[in-house]
């Protein structure tokens, strides 16, 4: 009797990034749970000399990671065995490109654009800046400054500073370009709040306003993309930065490249990555508002919310005001009531906790200020769209 037959499934990629290597752990869950699947790395600056002994030494189906050319995506569609794309350039997914009906995951950049607005003006700020790729036909970087700018224009701000695209000599090296990152971040209006494309950006922004004594975050706010928590945490202040979830559709292209090796017909799909969260650190722990008592009274929620004990009475006497003046001026300032920040601060706290956190559901409510799971739940599910329990599983 023969042995089952192992697929040889071939990934190539010539780097590994953060979002990569998370869209892989999907793929690797999907082949443990349906495999086994014997799964092999090839680097693409080698395969593109190898790809013709895919099929001689049994490879049954590929997962291609990384490429850049018309010419590399036409040598990778004559292969004689299943393809899914992940990565794909924007362009290659038009009609008439050789991968055009492949099946690929793509990321909802322009989500994640709109995410990155709202979480600057719910922190009240009114000016804003992008900080494009250092390759400026970057279709992800291009569609992430298009979703960001859109929101912004939903909210009612119209004006977004754009730093220039990056010359040829400046996409070599950073010291080149440097010099004109500074000064450009000097001139901004301030307190602005800065997006870029993805934590590698985003730290270089970092490093750029340390070099030009630009304070962060108290004149420019930084958020980044990906969590990628190497950067994030190695940059000078920490960056924050916009999480998404790239393991479900690498399930689910492994899923599909599952079928094709067992004899479906090549069908176009594409598997969507979204945005989950925003994880704060110190380069957005600030709060853009003009009146400095509203501004200390919502460090003051920040540092109690977690009591279960806090009043708004006690809110209002850290701001020497009484009940009522601070109320009229608390929402005048940020558009909140001083209880409604209170409750906003204690969810997204419990949100990260959840997230971050292996503690009991009751648990992470009681930290975060809740008296009662049942109270908090009820709260959560009309706030958020979903349980406690469904918003820990979708982080995790």
């Amino acid at each position: 009797m023969k042995p089952p037959v192992i697929p040889r499934v071939v990934i190539m990629t010539s780097t590994i990034t953060k979002g990569l290597q998370e869209m892989l752990q999907g793929v690797l869950a999907y082949a443990q749970e349906h495999g086994p699947w014997r799964i092999y790395q090839q680097e693409s600056r080698r395969w593109m000399y190898e790809l013709h002994d895919l099929k001689r030494w049994g490879c049954t189906g590929v997962i291609a990671a990384d490429y850049h050319s018309v010419e590399e995506a036409r040598q990778i569609a004559a292969l004689k065995v299943p393809v899914v794309v992940l990565l794909q350039p924007h362009p290659m997914r038009q009609r008439g490109y050789p991968l055009f009906k492949w099946p690929c995951v793509v990321w909802n950049s322009t989500e994640v654009g709109r995410m990155a607005a709202d979480y600057f003006v719910e922190r009240h700020y009114t000016h804003f800046a992008f900080v494009g790729h250092i390759y400026g036909d970057s279709y992800w970087s291009i569609n992430r400054e298009r979703g960001f700018r859109a929101a912004l224009r939903a909210h009612g701000h119209r004006q977004c500073h754009v730093y220039a695209p990056c010359t040829a000599a400046e996409q070599r090296d950073w010291a080149v370009e440097r010099p004109r990152m500074e000064a450009w971040l000097r001139g901004l209006p301030k307190p602005v709040a800065l997006f870029a494309p993805n934590d590698r950006r985003g730290k270089q922004v970092l490093d750029a306003c340390l070099d030009a004594g630009v304070s962060v975050p108290d004149e420019v706010a930084v958020l980044g993309v990906d969590n990628d928590e190497w950067i994030c945490e190695a940059s000078v202040p920490t960056l924050s930065s916009l999480q998404c979830d790239p393991r479900p559709a690498g399930y689910r292209i492994a899923a599909h490249l599952d079928r094709l090796m067992r004899g479906a017909r090549l069908v176009k799909a594409e598997y969507r990555v979204e945005p989950i969260r925003v994880v704060t650190r110190q380069s957005t722990e600030w709060v853009a508002i003009a009146d400095q008592k509203m501004a200390g009274a919502l460090h003051y929620i920040r540092l109690h919310a977690h009591e279960s004990g806090l009043r708004v009475a006690d809110v209002a006497r850290s701001a020497g005001l009484s009940r009522r003046a601070a109320e009229v001026r608390f929402r005048a300032a940020t558009g909140r009531t001083l209880r409604g920040e209170i409750e906003h601060v204690r969810l997204e706290r419990l949100r990260a906790l959840l997230a971050e956190s292996d503690t009991t559901i009751g648990a992470c409510a009681e930290a975060c200020g809740f008296a009662g799971q049942t109270h908090v739940g009820r709260i959560f599910r009309q706030r958020f769209g979903m349980t406690m329990g469904q918003w820990r599983q979708s982080v995790r």
